[in-house]
Order: C-alpha cells, then sequence, then structure tokens
C-alpha cells in the first residue's frame, strides 16, 4: 500500500536522517528536532518567509522522511491549486520509489531561531551520475519545486545541496519568467479538458467543434450492434486486464517504431503499485479519491475493446496509457472509449482530464484548455547546457525528415531500445 499522510505512518517512516556534507563545503541540515516537530509547527503559512536566505536544504531517500514531513507535503499541496497534479503527490514519488528504491527529495525548510524547522518545499528527483531528473523519469508529466512560490525557489542552491549540475528536466508547470530566461527554458503545450460540472455537455461541444468526436457515436452504435452491448468499467480492479492493458500497449509501441515505456521492469512495478489490484473495492465517487491508478474499460458484450490506465486524485485524471485491440481498429476503440469515460465523468466525479505535455494532433481535438509548460536544463554548467541543447536540436531535426516514419522503423528494428537511457 502507498503511504496514506491521513493514517498512521509505515514502520520505515520517522527515521531521522543524518546531515548531509556537500562537495562544496556548504552543509545542509535536517534536525532530529524537524523530524519530530508537531504537525502545527510545519503547517505554518509560507507569508512568514521573508527571503530566499531564511531557507535550507536537506536531501532524504523517500523512505527516509517522517510522517510530520509527508503531511507537510500534502498540506503544501492543498494550499495552491499549482501543485494539485498527481505527479506532485507524495503517493506517486513514493508508488517510484517502491519500484526503483532511487528517489530522493530535496526538503526545504524554513529555519527561524529557537524554532524547530518547517518543511515548506519539496523536490523529489533521480540522481544519475550529476545530473538531476525528476522522479519517474519520463513518465512524470509534471515538474516543479512542491509548495514554494517562485520567487523563493533558489536553482542554485538546490544544485548544490542535490550534488548535481544540472537538472534536466521535461515538463516544468508554472515556471517563473525569470527562470525561463535565466537558463533558456524552451516551452511546450500542455492540453486538459474542464468539465465545470457537466461532463456531457462538454463532449456536446466536441462533437460541435470537431468532425472525429462527432461521427464517433455512430462508430459506436455500429460496435454495439456488431460486437456486443457497450459498457464503460470506469474503476476496473482486475490485476489480468491490467496486464492485457499494457501488453496491448507494448504491442502498439512496437508497430509505431516508438520506444517501449514498459521495456523496464520497474516502470511495470510503480504501475502495479499504484493500481493496488483487488485490494480496495471499485469506487464509485472519484471526487475525493486519494492518488491511484485508475483502468478505465471499454467493453463490448463481453469482450474489451479498449483500456486506458491512468492516475486519478481528487476527481483529476491525467490520461496516460490508452490502447486497444487492434482487430476492433475499423470502430476507432480509442475515442469511444475517451467519449464514453467523457460521458461518464461527472457522474463519477471527475472534474478533468489531463492529458499533460505534448501536441499530438488527438490532444487537440479532444481537449479546450491549453497552457505552455517549460522545459530544458537548469544549469550553470555552458558544457552541459550545450550538450543538452545540442541533443534536442538533433532530436527535432529527426522528426522533420522526409520519410521519417521509415527511417523510424528501420532505426527502431536496428536499435530497439534506441532511448532507454532515458528511463534508466
Amino acid at each position: 500500500m502507498l503511504p496514506d499522510v491521513s493514517s498512521e505512518p509505515p514502520p520505515d517512516l520517522g527515521k531521522a536522517r543524518s546531515p548531509i556534507d556537500q562537495p562544496d563545503g556548504d552543509r545542509f541540515f535536517m534536525r532530529e528536532s524537524d523530524n519530530n516537530a508537531d504537525a502545527s509547527s510545519s503547517l505554518d503559512p509560507i507569508d512568514e518567509i521573508n527571503s530566499a536566505e531564511e531557507l535550507v536544504i536537506s536531501v532524504h531517500e523517500f523512505d527516509q522522511l517522517s510522517a510530520e514531513t509527508l503531511e507537510s507535503w500534502e498540506h503544501r499541496r492543498s494550499q495552491d491549486s499549482r501543485w494539485s497534479q498527481p505527479f506532485f503527490a507524495s503517493r506517486f514519488s513514493s508508488a517510484v520509489h517502491r519500484a526503483r528504491g532511487d528517489v530522493l527529495v530535496a526538503v526545504i525548510a524554513h529555519r527561524l531561531p529557537g524554532k524547530p524547522d518547517r518543511p515548506v518545499g519539496f523536490l523529489p528527483f533521480h540522481r544519475v551520475g550529476r545530473i538531476g531528473v525528476p522522479a519517474g523519469r519520463f513518465l512524470n508529466d509534471a515538474q516543479n519545486v512542491i509548495g514554494l512560490p517562485p520567487h523563493l525557489v533558489d536553482w542554485e542552491a538546490l544544485l548544490r545541496a542535490c550534488d548535481v549540475v544540472a537538472f534536466d528536466l521535461h515538463a516544468i508547470v508554472h515556471p517563473s519568467d525569470q527562470w525561463v530566461d535565466k537558463y533558456h527554458l524552451n516551452s511546450i503545450g500542455a492540453y486538459r479538458a474542464d468539465f465545470a460540472g457537466d461532463s456531457e455537455q462538454y463532449l456536446q461541444t466536441l462533437c460541435r467543434d470537431h468532425r472525429t468526436i462527432a461521427k464517433q457515436g455512430q462508430k459506436t452504435r455500429k460496435l454495439g450492434r456488431e460486437i456486443g452491448d457497450i459498457r464503460l468499467e470506469v474503476d476496473c480492479r482486475s490485476p489480468e486486464v491490467l496486464a492485457q492493458t499494457i501488453a496491448w500497449k507494448r504491442s502498439q509501441y512496437q508497430r509505431t517504431h516508438i520506444l517501449d515505456l514498459f521495456l523496464p521492469e520497474w516502470t511495470r512495478c510503480m504501475v502495479d503499485v499504484l493500481h493496488g489490484g483487488k485490494e480496495r473495492g471499485a469506487m464509485a465517487d472519484l471526487s475525493d479519491a486519494p492518488l491511484g491508478g485508475l483502468l478505465s474499460v471499454l467493453w463490448a458484450g463481453d469482450q474489451i475493446v479498449a483500456a486506458h490506465y491512468g492516475m486519478i486524485e481528487k476527481g483529476q485524471l491525467h490520461y496516460w496509457f490508452p490502447t486497444y485491440d487492434p482487430q476492433y481498429a475499423r470502430y476507432s476503440p480509442g475515442t469511444a472509449l475517451f467519449t464514453e469515460l467523457v460521458r461518464a465523468s461527472t457522474k463519477y466525479g471527475v472534474d478533468s482530464i489531463d492529458m499533460g505535455y505534448g501536441e499530438q494532433p488527438y490532444k487537440q481535438k479532444q481537449t479546450a484548455t491549453t497552457t505552455d509548460v517549460a522545459c530544458g536544463t537548469i544549469t550553470n554548467s555552458r558544457w552541459h547546457r550545450l550538450t543538452h541543447s545540442a541533443s534536442n536540436t538533433l532530436s527535432q531535426y529527426a522528426k522533420r525528415i522526409p520519410m521519417k516514419e521509415k527511417v523510424k522503423k528501420a532505426w527502431r528494428s536496428i536499435h530497439p531500445t534506441a532511448g532507454i537511457k532515458k528511463l534508466g
């Protein structure tokens, strides 16, 4: 089970960490008294912080964080909608740590004389060599320092404390304009469907604005006539169906010559941990659901035609891994699943579906809210910035070359694990 900050902590929580000495001589402390501080002291308003100079940073393995620190993490998230995405939940980092065992967390605390340090900011990450990368690697679609307003985030202090030369981040939500300018960050679109309490009305609007969505109803009805009655299972708890969903997704990666995100064992383990199998029953109201995996299945009679595995937290669904049975491709089962899931969202307490970053055409057809996220490297190393920029430029060039699909197919057949380092 994932740790629940509202319940009694597991036995391995609450351990104090010794101070971490940094190579440049800086020392950042999380005193014993910090981990034993009562909840009220750690939940004081952030308005009391006058400057970044009052903040201290300590770095911990995730499973060494105390229950009080995890409670502070979730309290900080609850104070600002900027941190509402499921990837910012401590339970997401917990699942990644259970699968990989290498999640570190930079804990930023407010220090005042004569008072215990209060954790007010959190940055979960992996240290790969001397590079800091998001917890969950490229499966993580939202990154930032959790809990701190942008003007209090000192990236140079974080680089020192975390013993890295750079943070390579690919989806920084709500970045500071100052960061974007200073670190020459780029931007990419991110897409979300907001239902405003009426997902049926939202679906009607999509049908009016997009011909593909409008025609899907006809295809879905045909699927029902020819295969079997259509039924949506919003919260499927079957481990066997989850395994089938992952198998279909992996086959889809192979057909489309895309890196198989489930090739590393840890990604499959993380999905299992988040889902939780049959340990909990299916939920009829997801409006107050704690973070977890949500497997939604579209049935035609007794046949599964499409499935989606994502993350749900308090009515926010992150659309992560949609897939379908190729033998039903003529019915557009992926779109059928999406439209039926939208139709049922308000009934099940789902307020929005977040498609994440990436400007794929299907996201533009299925969503109405567009934002920008930042991507790039946060570093003072000119050499790392140069190599990071060159790698991105090469990748963008490869996407624009003529006959890119044939080239991609040939390259993937020769190097089936090309790009696997970004999941390591």
